[in-house]
Formats: structure tokens, sequence, C-alpha cells
């Protein structure tokens, strides 16, 4: 029976009568404690507000880490200036889902990872596991989350992730990209073109390692590349229109980090 139950014991009380007997007194009522249902493991990451100590174990890599009092589940936050690939631990005892609260909503930023999610680029990662289930790959952008979950009170929520050049190089174009082109175009005729810009970024940076990155934006933005002919394709087929956009693209790309180097595949975990 839920919620607090009242026992109430009472005894037969009698005044001091012919028989000389003494008064019975009542005792007194017994309140229980409220009973509480079983501890499950968590679904979402909605309780995740015990705060961990930020990862950061490769170069260029901040996550903000909280969890919730089963340690079933694990919220991380990008915090830092380089994107991140997220995915479960090696034994799959936790599993990736979005964590919408908290993410960036304007649509430059939206429409850049939908870009990146749907370039291919990933496909180059030569650390993701070949039989690793695509919708367990996340591509974390700075501000971007995901949540990871145990569905085991035995398993604390786990994860591994790695600095990504590829998909960050992406993020960082199709962003500026997408800064300049929304003004004046949809979502739905802009959106093609990103993601034939991150797939010849992907190409690029691939391609040509030796490169500097604002050499390979360069060559991403260049006459007659794959990604110039879409975008100027928008502005009317407008040579001069192509070139102003490259360059306020190229202006904002010099204020983005520096890429570095892939990580190694480190591991976190929920555990205090």
């Amino acid at each position: 029976m839920s919620g607090a139950v009242l026992l109430a014991v009472a005894g037969c009380s009698s005044t001091d009568g012919s028989n000389g007997s003494s008064p019975v007194t009542e005792t007194p009522s017994i309140v229980l404690p409220r009973t509480t249902g079983p501890v499950k493991a968590a679904t979402d990451c909605a309780h995740s507000t015990e705060q961990l100590p930020a990862e950061a174990q490769a170069d260029g890599v901040a996550l903000a880490a909280s969890t919730d009092p089963t340690r079933t589940s694990l919220l991380l936050k990008n915090i830092g200036g380089l994107t991140v690939i997220i995915m479960p631990d090696a034994g799959f005892t936790s599993r990736l889902i979005a964590a919408p609260s908290g993410n960036p909503t304007d649509l430059p930023s939206r429409a850049a990872l939908i870009a990146v999610n749907n370039s291919g680029g990933l496909a180059g990662v030569l650390d993701i596991p070949v039989f690793m289930p695509k919708s367990q790959v996340i591509v974390v952008p700075p501000q971007w989350g995901v949540c990871v979950l145990s569905d085991s009170l035995k398993e604390f929520a786990t994860a591994r992730y790695l600095q990504d050049k590829g998909t960050t190089a992406q993020y960082f174009l199709t962003k500026a990209l997408a800064d300049q082109l929304l003004g004046n175009n949809s979502l739905a005729r802009t959106q093609p073109t990103l993601i034939r810009c991150a797939k010849s970024t992907a190409d690029v940076v691939k391609g040509k390692p030796t490169l500097s990155d604002i050499e390979q934006y360069v060559e991403i933005l260049a006459p007659g590349s794959p990604c110039r002919n879409s975008y100027q394709a928008l502005l009317h087929s407008s040579p001069d229109a192509a070139d102003e956009l490259a360059t306020a693209v190229l202006s904002e790309l010099q204020a983005t980090p520096r890429l570095k180097v892939n990580s190694d595949l480190l591991l976190t975990t929920a555990r205090t």
C-alpha cells in the first residue's frame, strides 16, 4: 500500500472503580516511513546534475561531464574548441542518445552539423570500429552535447571519444558558409551546398594533409572547386558575389581554433 500507513493501537481505558484498578493509558500512534519504488537506471540525462571533473585527456578537448545519483547517465557537453566524436564503450554496456537541452538552436549551427552528418566523412576515421552502428557514432562540435546511458545499475555510464581533425574542419567551414548563405536562402535550398562543401572539406583534409589550415580552406573555396561551383549557383552564378562570399568565409575561419591531428581513442565514465 502506498503512502504513509497510520497504525493506531488503543487499549481499553477505565476510571477508578469499585475494583480499584488503575486506568489504562492509550498507546501512542505509530507512523511508518513512506515507502519508495525500486531504484531504476536512468532513461535520459534529465537528472544528470551532479558535476564530474571535466574530460581533457586529449589536446584541444574539453568535455563538461555530469551524472545522476545512479551513475547510469553521463551528460557530456563539448566546451572545447574542436569537434569530438563520441561512441559507446568497447563492451557496449552503454548507449548514446541525443541531448537537445542546451544545444545550439541557431539555424547555421544546426545546418552545419546536418552537413557533417551527411557528408560520409566518418568513413575515413580509422578508430571507429567497423561493426559500430552508425546511430551510435555521434559527432559533437563545440557547444553540442550527447547523453550516455547504461541500462544496468551494475554498470556506470561509459563512453569513448576522440578529437577528429576532419569533422572539425567540416563543421567550421560549413558553419561559416551557413552564416553567409542562410540570410538570403532557405535551409532547403542551402543544405545540399553545405553537404557538398563538407564532402569537399573531408577530401582536401585527407588528401592534402601537409597544407596549413587556411591553405586547405582556400583550396576548398577556390574557383572551379566542387564547393565553389555549388555556392556560386546559389548566388545567381555571379563570380564577384562568390569572391565576396569566399572572403567573408575565410575571415570567419581565421578566427577559429587551429586544427590538430586526431587524438587516440579515450575512455570516460560516470565513476567519480
